[in-house]
């Protein structure tokens, strides 16, 4: 490989750069990072999480060009925190959920500009999760943020369920929007389900960087594992999955690498991107 042609890493976090809800970075990945911007290589993070559970592993990391969270949805500029752009769910998808949202047993939750959780039931095992994940989680009164931009809608409950909720969705609201249903963390028991805007995608999100640092979509080098990663890597110069990824992900993707156990990103830029074995 000639390094030389690649101007941007993005990598995802979890089960690709940290192990699951971790924020720990081993020492063998920040030296990596640390070792491309010697090279004149930018690098940053494209993520699902928020920039509240971003925020300091971008900081080991010593971020300073804008990282993508929410699947896409929302690019921060890591030293302010401010948000650079957006992709808000389009109003006559936020009216057409609304519709069939108010018949679902799962725990629902609207995520806002400001990047605060709103729901109409906030004492909930899936509150009491966003809240011990640090995130903002409020009450919803009387409609107020019926007006408000929403960035993605989540719900938490069991598969069957969430499984059934995202098959309806799928059928009835038009145009479809993005989708991404997630197991159950290590220590939890309810599945995920998060309903963004079609245009919310980290592939999209990756679009609007490389446009802002002037660098080329085939200059880029992006590392995934789920399937929120499909269209960043499809995207990407060079897409690279994670060995324990879905099969659809694998085979979007040009390299497979081991996972953040054996620092399989850290050790592909530095095997094979420096020594040039790729």
């Amino acid at each position: 490989m000639n390094l030389a042609k690649y101007k941007l890493i993005i990598s995802d976090l979890d089960g690709t750069l940290v192990k699951y809800g971790s924020s720990s970075v081993s020492e063998t990945v920040i030296n990596s990072i640390f070792s491309l911007k010697k090279k004149d290589i930018f690098f940053t993070i494209g993520t699902g999480r928020s920039w509240k559970q971003t925020r300091d592993i971008a900081r080991k990391l010593a971020v300073t060009i804008p990282v993508i969270t929410q699947g896409g949805a929302v690019i921060i500029d890591p030293g302010t925190g401010n948000v650079m752009h957006r992709q808000p769910l389009r109003s006559e998808l936020a009216h057409q959920l609304s519709g069939i949202l108010q018949f679902t047993e799962v725990d629902q939750f609207c995520l806002g500009e400001d990047g605060a959780y709103f729901a109409s039931r906030v004492n909930t095992r899936g509150g009491n999760w966003l809240v011990k994940s640090g995130e903002d989680c409020h009450l919803l009164k009387n409609n107020e943020y019926g007006q408000a931009s929403i960035i993605k809608y989540l719900f938490i409950g069991s598969e069957p369920l969430l499984k059934h909720l995202y098959e309806k969705i799928q059928k009835e609201i038009n145009p479809r929007p993005n989708m991404i249903m997630w197991p159950p963390t290590p220590d939890e028991s309810d599945w995920f389900l998060e309903v963004f805007d079609p245009m919310a995608s980290k592939g999209q999100a990756l679009r609007w960087l490389a446009k802002h640092l002037k660098v080329k979509l085939d200059q880029i080098i992006a590392f995934g594992d789920g399937f929120n990663d499909i269209d960043m890597l499809q995207h990407a110069g060079l897409g690279v999955a994670i060995e324990n990824a879905p099969q659809i992900v694998t085979s979007n993707a040009r390299l497979v690498i081991p996972g953040p156990e054996q620092d399989g990103v850290a050790r592909f830029l530095n095997d094979f991107c420096y020594k040039g074995a790729v």
